[in-house]
């Protein structure tokens, strides 16, 4: 079972979650463990909800000597998760009894679920590879963490052992604590970029999306998700990276993951599903415009996605696809539409949002529900499955990480996901014992710590200090809803659209 954690309150001060994150966790001589979910502060008037708690962990717990951390294959991954919780409820919840029980997550597991998990729930055509060298699942159990509460001003400590709450205390403490607070979204010293290669040409994109057209034309689906994968280089290091997207597109499911594999960075504003006391929401995403370069045009493109017919009844379809997904988990009569067609604008764009939610059934667990939701309609298309069969032959590699989820799953059945949008993944273009060599091929070496691991890569810890001489690759994927009278060249643009945030940080870093 699940060790139960020690526990400590201070005043949060006002400090972010990078903040505090970077004081108690990084930097991290590489291949450590380091996990940040953040929601921005201050918190945004219009949606407080959605920003209440930042988390931030450490390494994995050791048990007997083994990390506990696992990257299971795609058809382990649900029986695995279902055993990692049946392990955590199996405890005494009395031994778990702690002054922060109100907290959404007490411990537990945080982790990722990339796109290609889909093909552990769904019969679908093996037509394209993976070539990037991320696990496809990835979780772990964290030795020590943090949980801020933004709304309360309370920073929440958790250990193992009491003497891991006093070394997290001295950390965030000590005399020149100030200086690791101030975190700077700007390197300090120079740092090189590479213009960005789209892996899909204009031509091709557009080429696929009249075939979508046509399957649509057919009777085949209503609207299909088509997406492109952009690649460039840069010396910075992907915490740097995080701290210059998340100022630009401060968003409430963001997230930063130093692992052995490479650094996961998200400013993603959109939750696939969460689940607190048996209530389950998923908050879908569909219909997007620029930003407005004045208030007054702000508003008028704000106006127009409100109103325009296409847009909405997009929407609305997805919607109703999302209720569906809760249907199949949920208690009859519970699943209902709390906010519907809600404007939510971020740095570059503006969406249309809604919220449904609903009463997981009492026969139903925490991962049936992932399993109903996974992978989110708003990335795929409707009807989902023949929407995914379509990605897998239009789109030229497989999807890796993106578009699928990362979040946490609480040892009590909690639960919260994003959705990887507005994600880049960043590994070293080369790497001592493992990585990317030059035909886009990882190398790895077995790991003998974990019987549920696939692979992780062996690399010497000088050798995997960042250099700013070397460069690190950096992947991104970026897309589009495809329905009937869409313009194969506007959705090339809108898509390019999408890409600005993340590329904007890359410029800003290239410029210091």
């Amino acid at each position: 079972m699940t060790k139960p954690w020690y526990w400590r309150s201070l005043p949060l001060e006002k400090r972010t979650g990078s903040e505090v994150f970077a004081a108690l966790f990084r930097p991290a001589a590489a291949p450590a463990i380091a996990t940040l979910l953040e929601s921005p502060y201050p918190t945004p008037i219009d949606h407080p909800q959605l920003n209440q708690y930042s988390i931030c962990t450490g390494a994995p717990r050791i048990v007997d000597g083994i990390p506990q951390m696992w990257t299971p294959e795609v058809g382990e991954v649900f029986p695995f998760l279902e055993k990692l919780l049946q392990q955590g409820v199996a405890g005494d919840e009395e031994e778990f009894t702690s002054p922060a029980s109100h907290l959404p997550f007490t411990g537990g597991w945080l982790g990722w679920l990339g796109y290609d998990v889909a093909w552990e729930i769904e019969q679908l055509p093996r037509n394209k590879i993976d070539p990037l060298p991320f696990p496809i699942a990835f979780w772990y159990e964290p030795d020590c963490f943090a949980v801020l509460d933004h709304a309360q001003q309370i920073l929440w400590l958790a250990a193992s052992d009491a003497s891991g709450l006093d070394k997290l205390e001295n950390k965030l403490t000590k005399k020149d604590a100030k200086k690791e607070f101030s975190v700077s979204p700007c390197p300090r010293i120079p740092v090189s970029s590479s213009l960005p290669l789209f892996l899909t040409s204009q031509a091709d994109y557009e080429t696929a999306v009249n075939q979508v057209k046509k399957y649509i034309q057919a009777g085949d689906i209503f609207q299909a998700n088509l997406s492109l994968r952009f690649q460039a280089s840069t010396s910075a290091s992907g915490w740097e990276i995080y701290q210059a997207l998340q100022k630009i597109n401060p968003s409430p499911f963001a997230s930063y993951w130093q692992t052995p594999w490479g650094e996961l960075i998200s400013c993603s504003p959109e939750r696939l599903v969460m689940l607190q006391n048996r209530q389950a929401q998923t908050r879908p995403i569909a219909g997007t415009r620029s930003r407005g370069i004045t208030p007054e045009q702000d508003m008028q493109l704000a106006q127009d996605l409100l109103s325009n017919t296409k847009e909405r009844a997009e929407h609305i379809m997805l919607v109703d696809l999302e209720r569906n997904d809760l249907g199949r988990v949920c208690e009859w009569g519970t699943v209902a539409v709390d906010e519907l067609l809600t404007i939510e604008r971020y740095s570059h764009v503006m969406h249309l949002v809604s919220n449904i939610k609903g009463t997981l059934k009492s026969e139903c667990t925490t991962i049936d529900l992932i399993r109903a939701t996974f992978p989110g309609g708003t990335i795929t298309g409707c009807p989902k499955v023949r929407c995914m069969e379509i990605i897998e032959e239009l789109e030229p590699v497989r999807r890796s990480l993106f578009y699928g989820s990362c979040g946490y799953l609480d040892w009590r059945g909690h639960l919260d996901l994003n959705i990887l949008i507005r994600t880049l993944l960043l590994a070293p273009a080369s790497q001592e014992g493992g990585g990317v060599g030059e035909a886009g091929e990882a190398n790895f070496s077995s790991s003998p710590s974990s019987p549920h691991s696939r692979l992780i890569p062996q690399r010497s810890t000088e050798r995997s200090r960042r250099s700013h001489s070397a460069l690190n690759i950096v992947w991104g994927q970026v897309g589009a809803g495809i329905v009937a009278d869409s313009d194969p060249e506007r959705e090339w643009y809108e898509s390019l659209h999408k890409a600005q945030a993340q590329l904007a940080a890359l410029k800003m870093l290239d410029n210091q």
